[in-house]
């Protein structure tokens, strides 16, 4: 749920990674809706929405259900300046690299690297 650019800087660095502005159908999507496809996906979803995505979370722990894993982003660690895009790009390839990408079903804070 990051810009394109982040999107493709991680990719730069051989990760995996898709995000919602580059697929049309994803855009106007419910963010139920984008947890349902990267589940299906088997993709952690990255968001700093994260009041929306905890409760939704919440309410599929409730049913049984499994996400593949939700990372979140608070605006007090990431805040909306010119560093964050290098600063995403950088404390997400060392929570991947480290191994740190939440289980199926958990959800985490993103880490400021730099």
């Amino acid at each position: 749920m990051l810009s394109g650019t982040i999107a493709a800087r991680l990719r730069e660095r051989g990760l995996d990674v898709r995000a919602v502005v580059e697929d049309a159908l994803m855009v106007s999507a419910p963010d139920e809706d984008l947890l349902v496809i990267a589940a299906a996906q088997n993709r952690v979803l990255v968001t700093a929405n994260i009041a929306d995505f905890a409760a939704i979370a919440t309410d599929w722990r409730s049913a049984g259900r499994v996400h593949a894993g939700l990372v979140y982003l608070a605006h007090r660690t990431f805040p909306q300046d010119r560093s964050l895009l290098g600063a995403l790009v950088e404390s997400l390839t060392a929570l991947s690299s480290a191994g740190g990408l939440p289980a199926p079903g958990a959800e985490t804070f993103l880490h400021r690297t730099s």
